[in-house]
């Protein structure tokens, strides 16, 4: 659909309030407050030169604002199409009865539902999905080297029930995510694993396909002994089908990711282990849930 835009506008826009031009006089309100208090806008999916655009106008009826867009705002269209969600926070200078145009950084906001179409209008209300989100997303932009596909995986988190395992990031970035979700999700706990899917296609309408790519696990393990060893991997009904073998460890403590393919696998709860080849003693073991569409 329209993932991952880069933050573009007219040149009152700016990134956040502390990088604003200094307008000490005038006040700040959140888009989704505005809206409420009788500012006026459109929302329109436009055609661009590698990915559509996402433009809002909007017109202020009173006094001088900076308005922000704060990051998790949904933007509904039609029923049958994917709300477009603001992924970065974004705020706007505007001076009293004139109109800003804005093209934001958006994503789709819910896996299930076909993306909109250029030209698509999406002016059917404006809400903030979870200020959770919106603070997550702020330190996922802010933080991780390469958040990739993560932005558009943690929003279909919270509009898809989808679990914190299917927001996949590169390793190198996987501890600094970790951290980011048990500091700013209630309850959070560490899935220990996470599965990189197919990126929407476009031929799908930009629908979330549940189809895994590969799943990367955290392994902590202490042996006894050295030893040679296997993965394997139980799929649902029960069969043990081995993904590695001949792998030599040697005694004490190991705390490594590993990472096994899973193309073509259908959706279900499976589990990976490190067994000892010699004894077939499990030695590691991690449940891995792989999530279908619907």
């Amino acid at each position: 659909m329209f993932v991952f835009l880069l933050a573009l506008s007219a040149p009152l826009v700016c990134p956040s309030s502390s990088e604003c031009p200094s307008h000490p006089s005038v006040s700040s309100l959140d888009f989704v407050d505005a809206v409420e208090r009788g500012w006026t806008y459109s929302a329109t999916l436009m055609e661009g030169e590698i990915e559509p655009l996402f433009i809002v106008t909007l017109d202020n009826p009173g006094a001088d604002a900076q308005v922000l867009f704060n990051a998790g705002t949904a933007f509904d269209g039609p029923d049958d199409i994917q709300p477009a969600v603001v992924t970065e926070d974004l705020m706007v200078f505007v001076p009293a009865g004139t109109s800003q145009e804005v093209i934001l950084a958006s994503a789709c906001g819910a896996a299930m539902a076909m993306s909109g179409s250029t030209e698509t209008e999406y002016e059917n209300g404006v809400y903030l999905i979870s200020e959770e989100l919106a603070r997550v997303l702020d330190r996922v932009n802010d933080d991780l080297i390469d958040p990739g596909m993560a932005v558009q995986d943690l929003i279909w988190v919270y509009t898809d029930d989808h679990d914190f395992a299917t927001v996949y990031v590169e390793e190198s970035d996987q501890p600094t995510l970790m951290h980011i979700l048990g500091e700013e999700v209630e309850d959070f706990t560490e899935p220990g694993y996470a599965i990189q899917y197919r990126e929407p296609d476009p031929d799908e309408g930009r629908r979330f396909s549940g189809e895994a790519m590969e799943a990367r696990c955290e392994v902590h393990v202490d042996l006894p002994s050295a030893m040679t060893c296997r993965v394997v991997l139980l799929q649902p009904d029960g069969e043990r089908l081995e993904m590695m073998s001949g792998v030599d460890m040697r005694t004490g403590s190991h705390e490594f990711f590993l990472t096994i393919g899973l193309e073509g696998y259908p959706p279900g709860d499976y589990t990976l282990q490190l067994e000892g080849e010699r004894f077939g003693q499990t030695l590691f073991s991690r449940d891995l849930h792989l999530q279908g569409r619907g």
